[in-house]
């Protein structure tokens, strides 16, 4: 018996090494963002950077990515003097999502992990009779509040890799940690890159 799981182990790891492949190539794509709450709605961003990819076997793969990714949410709500005033909250993060990928057919697969977050910078506008308010314009004034710099998250995704190199995803992040100290607003976001891998 334990000859035959000592076979069957190496034939597995063989067979691993045998497929087993490294890929990386660059991405770039398009965030819709938002918070979580009420009042808030879509806004627009970029995603761009790099990802590995190291394919397992037919099956499996892992993905780990180094993203910048241009966040936050827009507001029609805020009542100032009976005026509903518009504004927007942008954020910029350095993501590092590390991705499981599962392959039913051909190039197709399906992703899953964990994504960390770092936010770098973040900023408030808020739009008074033709003119912007900065949350930056304010810190003089002791306003400081900033978002955390931690940001947990879980992808899930569908994407597909052409035989040419050329890779597309679609993704949803929810993020799993409030944005600052108070209030329970999270991040939330849409992801369409396309990107192109080089085997090594």
């Amino acid at each position: 018996m334990k000859k035959i799981l000592l076979t069957v182990v190496a034939s597995v790891v063989c067979v691993s090494g045998a497929f087993a492949q490294l890929s990386m190539g660059p991405k770039v794509g398009l965030n819709v963002s938002s918070v979580t709450g009420d009042g808030t709605q879509y806004r627009a961003g970029v995603n761009v950077g790099i990802f590995g990819n190291y394919r397992i076997n037919r099956l499996f793969a892992i993905q780990p990515e180094f993203l910048y990714s241009m966040q936050g949410a827009a507001f029609d709500d805020v009542t100032i003097l009976s005026q509903t005033l518009k504004s927007n909250y942008t954020s910029h993060y350095i993501d590092i999502p590390v991705l499981l990928k599962v392959y039913p057919w051909k190039g197709l697969n399906v992703q899953v992990g964990p994504q960390f977050g770092f936010c770098v910078d973040d900023e408030y506008k808020l739009k008074v009779n033709d003119e912007e308010i900065s949350s930056k314009d304010l810190e003089q004034y002791g306003y400081d509040t900033k978002a955390r710099t931690f940001d947990f998250a879980i992808a899930l995704g569908l994407g597909y890799e052409f035989d040419f190199g050329m890779t597309i995803d679609a993704r949803y992040n929810f993020g799993l940690t409030n944005i600052y100290e108070e209030g329970d607003g999270k991040n939330t976001m849409f992801m369409l890159s396309l990107g192109y891998k080089f085997d090594f």
